[in-house]
């Protein structure tokens, strides 16, 4: 006589079962997950215009007014114009968590300048650097006069990292290194002579939102999404990072891409 269990199947046909069901929950899964990120990514983009618009008239503000007004003035617009920025950040953290697979799939390929990419992300890093006074150095001996890879994601990587460093470093420099590594890796490297990170919170750093688990203790802004959208688009790009740090010595982040046609010509 079979093994029954109580509801009359054999262990094997509750198996199955329990298989069927599992396989039909995990498509099920996946389609809600999908419209979450579909949700975010449309709201995202419905803020996308208005922080963007806000930004250019704080920077016209800033850059035609200051002069006729005092310097408490002043420093109100420089503060506008720093949360607008992060605010910005935020809207763009959230756009690439949502789309970063996609991103990475759809786009092409294309010659990246480290000059041009670094030039992009100047502005960004200038207003999170606005109060700080920190030294912003930028390491480009090793690196290639072009190669080829996806812009956006690698784009995104940098800023974060290069925010995040600045965010978490009350004195010092923030150095950001571009160079080839072998003749088809490049290593983004960005360091920081801030207070490091303890190894038992290196892992949940990664995690989506990590700083909303410590909301009345954390002494800096943000979701805690910059080092999640960097985990997705390294996954993105079949990339690997890598992290240095210890308590008060600073952290440096590598991320290592696979890279093709890159010219070795240092710039």
């Amino acid at each position: 006589m079979p093994n029954l269990s109580n509801n009359g199947h054999t262990p094997a046909a509750n198996a199955a079962v329990a298989g069927n069901r599992l396989a039909s929950a995990i498509p099920a899964a996946q389609w809600e997950q999908g419209l979450h990120m579909e949700a975010l990514a449309n709201l995202a983009h419905e803020l996308r215009s208005p922080v963007q618009a806000l930004l250019g008239y704080l920077d016209i503000l800033r850059d035609e007014m200051t002069e006729a007004l005092g310097d408490r003035h002043k420093q109100i617009i420089e503060r506008m114009n720093a949360n607008a920025h992060d605010l910005a950040q935020t809207v763009e953290n959230v756009m690439d968590f949502s789309v970063a697979d996609a991103m990475a799939e759809s786009a092409n390929e294309e010659e990246i300048r480290p000059h041009d990419l670094l030039g992009d992300l100047a502005p960004a890093l200038e207003a999170a650097n606005d109060t700080k006074g920190l030294e912003i150095k930028y390491d480009l001996e090793a690196a290639p006069t072009v190669f080829r890879s996806r812009r956006r994601p690698i784009k995104s990587i940098l800023l974060n990292l290069a925010v995040n460093a600045i965010k978490f470093t009350d004195r010092g420099s923030v150095t950001i290194a571009i160079r080839l590594a072998g003749s088809s890796q490049l290593e983004l490297e960005v360091s920081d002579t801030g207070p490091g990170i303890e190894a038992g919170l290196l892992s949940q750093a990664f995690e989506t939102c990590a700083q909303l688990s410590h909301t009345s203790t954390r002494r800096h802004r943000g979701m805690g999404l910059g080092l999640a959208v960097v985990q997705r688009n390294v996954e993105a790009l079949g990339a690997e990072i890598m992290v240095r740090t210890a308590l008060l010595q600073g952290s440096t982040f590598v991320v290592t891409i696979p890279i093709a046609n890159a010219n070795p010509n240092v710039t």
